[in-house]
């Protein structure tokens, strides 16, 4: 053999043992991947060691990150779980029970679809969600003129949860139980634009609770042709209702969210946050055992309305706050406190 195919050989042999070098060393580095994150979580190394928790507190995440890895949890999906979980659990862990028990939620917007159960928190994408589920449905829920106030007819089509109980810390419950949760000061926004702006819907929701001082106001502005503006939405709504009972009290769509998901009472396992609605629908989705995600979710984009786009929040928001006095503000801050450490998000509009 020359010398010439010699060095040929040696050197075929030597880059087809780099090329195999390459390849085990990816597949070794996918191995750690995929066992780091569910030995760290599983496991509890960050949280379940984490002293700001009792022993209940850390054998409820212990149950529901158990529950992550039997579903098959999308490996970036974990860590933001964890981290709300956990968050959730600390605040809790401070709150004294409710005197009466799940006086902050209706019953009748916790209900289950195909084994599945959820709170459904007004402005927090849960419209999309009914929406989702009568297109799945199909016919008996869809062939109506116009797709539904889904509020009121989509539920018809879900079975009611029942007795709460079952669903709490106490109570043994195997179902998926998720909630979604939003920016409380983002969602008084989008309130507004919707209930102010698009329809007239916020006369009943101001009046919740016989709030005397905005009829009043409403009186007056209908004598003039006025429309509510957004500082008179905060200041004769939002804080005369929680001057009149406290926030338990004040209309569920904006009343702070830790009260109405019951959040510390019910044992949640997914807390999906609008502002990462497009990653957590999809777990959601694939508990109701929906096959083609993707084209429930471009389907149900279709039906939309007006005040649902995202962007009318988003392109108004600092102008709606800017007009709003600063010891309003302030009230709201401790109005929200909990929902702002629970939920991590800013304790300022701007």
């Amino acid at each position: 053999m020359k010398i010439s195919d010699l060095m040929n050989n040696s050197m075929r042999k030597k880059r087809n043992a780099f090329i195999l070098l390459i390849g085990v060393s990816v597949v070794a580095i996918l191995l750690v991947k995929a066992s780091l994150v569910p030995t760290s979580v599983w496991r509890g190394s960050l949280v379940m060691r984490n002293d700001s928790l009792g022993a209940e507190e850390r054998e409820l995440l212990n149950t529901n990150l158990l529950w992550m890895k039997n579903k098959h949890l999308p490996l970036d999906a974990i860590p933001r779980q964890l981290e709300r979980l956990t968050s959730m659990q600390k605040v809790c862990k401070k709150k004294s029970p409710i005197t009466k028990q799940f006086q902050g939620i209706y019953p009748s917007a916790f209900m289950s679809f195909r084994n599945v159960s959820f709170a459904l928190l007004p402005k927090t994408g849960s419209t999309n969600i009914l929406r989702m589920i009568c297109i799945t449905v199909g016919p008996e829920c869809t062939n109506i003129t116009g797709y539904p106030d889904e509020y009121h007819y989509v539920p018809r089509f879900l079975q009611g949860a029942g007795n709460l109980t079952k669903y709490t810390k106490q109570g043994r419950n195997s179902k998926f139980i998720f909630t979604f949760v939003r920016n409380p000061w983002r969602r008084l926004v989008s309130t507004y634009i919707e209930k102010v702006l698009f329809t007239d819907s916020y006369i009943a929701i101001c009046s919740w609770n016989k709030n005397e001082k905005f009829n009043s106001l409403y009186k007056e502005l209908k004598a003039n042709n006025q429309t509510l503006t957004f500082k008179e939405f905060i200041r004769y709504c939002v804080i005369e209702q929680y001057f009149n009972g406290g926030a338990i009290k004040m209309e569920p769509h904006y009343r702070p969210q830790i009260l109405s998901g019951a959040l510390c009472e019910i044992n949640y396992n997914f807390i999906g946050q609008t502002e990462t609605y497009g990653e957590d629908i999809k777990v959601v989705l694939e508990q109701f055992q929906i096959s083609n995600i993707m084209w429930l979710l471009n389907e149900a984009k279709k039906y939309r309305k007006p005040n649902e786009k995202a962007h009318l929040t988003s392109s108004t928001y600092l102008q709606h706050w800017k007009t709003v006095d600063i010891w309003m503000i302030d009230l709201l801050k401790e109005i929200y406190a909990d929902d702002f450490e629970m939920l991590n998000y800013p304790l300022s509009p701007f």
